[in-house]
Parts: C-alpha cells; sequence; structure tokens
C-alpha cells in the first residue's frame, strides 16, 4: 500500500509539472511557406555625442558614464511581452521574473511595413527573460546591451559593463518614414508610471530609439583604476544574439574617446577606433 500511495503521489507530481510547464508554453506559429515575409526588426545603436559621457566619483570609485540608445531602423517593429514564470534568472525565485517572448509579425498584406490593422502574428519565440528591477522600479528585458572599453593602442580589454536590461519603449522618433508610427507605440498595457510592470509588452516602433540617459543606474563603466589617454568606447545591442532581427551585424557602435579619470574628463574624439 506504501508503494501504491508513494507511485500515486510521484504521478500526481509530475501530471502537476506537465500541466504548469503546459501553461507556460509560448505557442509557435511560423509563416506559411510561400506566404508573407515576417518583418523583423532591425536593431542598431546610434551615436555617441559629447554631451552622452561624463566622469564622476561615486564612493570610493570613478565611473565614465554614457548615454545609450538603441533604435529600430527596419519597417516592422520589435515587441517583447512576458511568458510565463520559470525562473529564468536562476534566483530561485519565480516571482521577480519573466520568459522572455519575441512577436514578429508577417507582412500580410504584402505592403512591406508594419499595418496593425492588417498584419497578423508571424511568429511567438523564447528569447530570454524579463525581471524586476528594484533602482528603475520597472520590468527590464535582460541582456539587451553591454558596454566595454579598450586601450586604444593595444586593444586591450580596460573595463567591460554586466549585461544591461533594458525597459523597452518609444523614447523619440529617429527614422521618420513608412511604417513608422508619428507616435509613441511601446509599452503596451502598463499601470505604473515607470513604464513597464509585469504584464506589459515592451518594443521599439519601426523607426523609434529606446534612450537610456546617463543618470541611470547601470549606464557606467568603472574606470578607477584606469590611466589617462585614449580609449575605445563600444556599446552592442543584443550581445548574446537571443533576438530576431534582419541584420545582425550593424548592433555595435564604437567611439575614441580621451579620458582622464583623475581629473574627471573625458571627451569625444574624431575618427574611428583603430582596434
Amino acid at each position: 500500500m506504501q508503494a501504491l500511495e508513494g507511485s500515486g503521489i510521484r504521478i500526481a507530481a509530475a501530471v502537476a509539472i506537465v500541466a504548469a510547464t503546459a501553461a507556460t508554453l509560448v505557442a509557435v506559429v511560423p509563416p506559411a511557406t510561400g506566404g508573407p515575409a515576417a518583418l523583423a526588426p532591425d536593431l542598431v545603436t546610434l551615436a555617441i555625442s559629447d554631451s552622452d559621457l561624463a566622469v564622476e566619483r561615486s564612493g570610493k570609485r570613478t565611473l565614465l558614464r554614457l548615454t545609450n540608445e538603441i533604435a529600430n531602423r527596419a519597417l516592422g517593429p520589435l515587441e517583447v511581452f512576458p511568458g510565463g514564470s520559470a525562473n529564468c534568472d536562476g534566483d530561485g525565485d519565480p516571482i521577480n521574473d519573466r520568459d522572455a517572448v519575441q512577436r514578429l509579425f508577417a507582412d500580410s498584406n504584402g505592403s512591406g511595413a508594419y499595418e496593425p490593422d492588417a498584419d497578423v502574428v508571424g511568429a511567438e519565440r523564447r528569447i530570454g527573460c524579463m525581471r524586476y528591477h528594484p533602482a528603475h522600479d520597472h520590468w527590464h528585458v535582460l541582456d539587451v546591451a553591454v558596454y566595454e572599453l579598450r586601450d586604444e593602442a593595444t586593444g586591450a580589454l580596460a573595463a567591460r559593463s554586466r549585461k544591461v536590461g533594458f525597459c523597452l519603449t518609444d523614447t523619440r522618433r529617429v527614422f521618420p518614414g513608412v511604417g513608422s508610427p508619428a507616435q509613441p507605440h511601446y509599452p503596451l498595457g502598463s499601470a505604473k508610471p515607470s513604464g513597464c510592470d509585469p504584464d506589459s509588452t515592451q518594443g521599439i516602433s519601426a523607426g523609434w530609439a529606446d534612450t537610456y540617459r546617463l543618470t541611470l543606474p547601470g549606464q557606467d563603466l568603472d574606470v578607477s583604476e584606469l590611466d589617462r589617454g585614449r580609449y575605445c568606447l563600444s556599446s552592442t545591442a543584443d550581445p548574446l544574439g537571443l533576438l530576431e532581427e534582419r541584420v545582425e551585424a550593424n548592433n555595435q557602435r564604437r567611439v575614441r574617446i580621451a579620458l582622464r579619470p583623475r581629473k574627471l574628463r573625458v571627451r569625444k574624439l574624431g575618427g574611428g577606433c583603430r582596434t
């Protein structure tokens, strides 16, 4: 009897796990063969200007701070919504995260650009994790960008950020044209003034950019131990290649800078990075 009861408990537990897993599965709807093409996004990192850079002391650390802008120059949107809670961040707490799912649209009417009233969903695919970010008081899509600083002369890595998460929103319109809405569209369904809550659909519309100002937590590199010199600063969108895009090779932007950490000075230099 005890063996039968134990088997029953194990079977019940297995059924419960399968049911819970099934509840979080995302339906994948591939485009039909010969059907309309997917209106995939195309992320690019916008140029950095002098006003996007600053050096400051924070406690015992010296930080190079930067404004970063990721734009979508395709004719289809980047759209990411929360799937089931599955502890995708690995911290053992399934409450503070959600599976991140990218939604891709088909060009149903063959116009070549996204039209929300005409174009249907072409596919949905898991692309990582969404997590609550206490410092910003909203939810982020993780691993959206990474920042690096390299010695200009040698190419040696001097500083690197952790992979940065974003609350993906339409901040400003940078590529107006066909398929680009005149007004911001994302995020959708947010009840929070800060923009992204656990149930929000995040994204960047065609022709729009998401801007993270240098004053925000996480927009920095620790340069406390660096000498005065010239460096190459790079910002890379989607560094892990999680998102489906039309073009994968144009996600990085690099800029030469002259850095004087002890004087709390930085300036942008002309020309391209040599290493």
